[in-house]
């Protein structure tokens, strides 16, 4: 009796220690978060998708020349990283998405994408707030009540048949609002086109606001982050030929993250000077 008295005892104190909150338990989430995103980064960042502005897209085929660019300092390095990314991307990434595409039936297609966007709302309702969009938040927070409630977690998109359409929001954009400067092009390894601010804005999105930080579960991570790498390159797979066809397709992507990050941030409404860099781009190509 008394030995199973001490056995049971031991247990209890065995119980009790494995339930002690780790005061470093956000930090390892976080890490182990980051290293299971490189999945989805190599989908972003291999291709851009969201890199590949519509601008370049409709007005760039021909390529666009190869020029130094002091904004771009690490140049050196950062062609050396596009090359890995783009080996790993034609060795895995989009093979995958070829079949992804061949045997996934549209409609479930459309399902995924619906539910790997929701995951992000928390962040852009969090932004539209630190820019003062709070009509917006207002809008994207209903979204999002919608969708996960009545959209079965976001798979159904209902929202958007009530006129509530998605809009993106990131920390990259709140800081480029509030004044701070983009800093050097970065890319970085399967995390794709960036620069110091944006790549800055991934520390809290995927630490806080993206809905993926909670999850505890590295199966279910894992998971989560295979369909939105997959469904992301997927998406791009329509962009291979234009990537192809320029002279130098690091030039091309790198042009073309900035644009879009500058549309982003100013909601469309470019300032004079990038209108005219971009315009002096364009003329020359043609």
């Amino acid at each position: 009796m008394k030995r199973n008295h001490a056995l049971t005892t031991r247990t209890v104190r065995h119980d009790d220690t494995l339930r002690t909150p780790n005061p470093f338990g956000r930090a390892a989430r976080f890490a182990r978060t980051v290293t299971l995103l490189s999945l989805l980064a190599l989908a972003v960042g291999v291709f851009a998708p969201s890199a590949i502005s519509p601008v370049f897209a409709a007005g760039t085929t021909a390529g666009i020349e190869t020029e130094s660019d002091n904004r771009d300092p690490f140049e050196r390095f950062n062609r050396s990283v596009y090359r890995f990314n783009e080996r790993i991307d034609r060795a895995v990434l989009k093979p995958l998405a070829i079949r992804y595409v061949e045997y996934v039936p549209p409609t479930m297609r459309k399902g995924v994408n619906n539910f790997v966007s929701n995951l992000r709302e928390p962040t852009t309702i969090v932004n539209d707030l630190l820019q003062g969009k709070f009509k917006q938040a207002g809008k994207d927070g209903l979204r999002f009540v919608i969708n996960t409630t009545f959209g079965l977690l976001g798979v159904l998109d209902i929202a958007t048949s009530l006129k509530l359409e998605r809009n993106r929001e990131d920390f990259g954009q709140t800081m480029g609002k509030w004044g701070v400067p983009s800093g050097p092009y970065l890319v970085l390894p399967l995390l794709g086109p960036s620069n110091i601010r944006d790549a800055a804005g991934l520390v809290p999105q995927y630490a806080y606001t993206d809905l993926t930080a909670g999850i505890d579960d590295d199966g279910l991570l894992w998971t989560i982050f295979a369909a939105r790498a997959i469904d992301t390159r997927a998406g791009l797979l329509k962009t291979d030929k234009l990537l192809g066809e320029q002279i130098d397709p690091y030039v091309f992507v790198r042009e073309s993250y900035r644009q879009r990050r500058l549309n982003d941030i100013h909601d469309g409404q470019l300032p004079a000077a990038e209108d005219e860099f971009l315009d002096e781009i364009l003329n020359e190509d043609g």
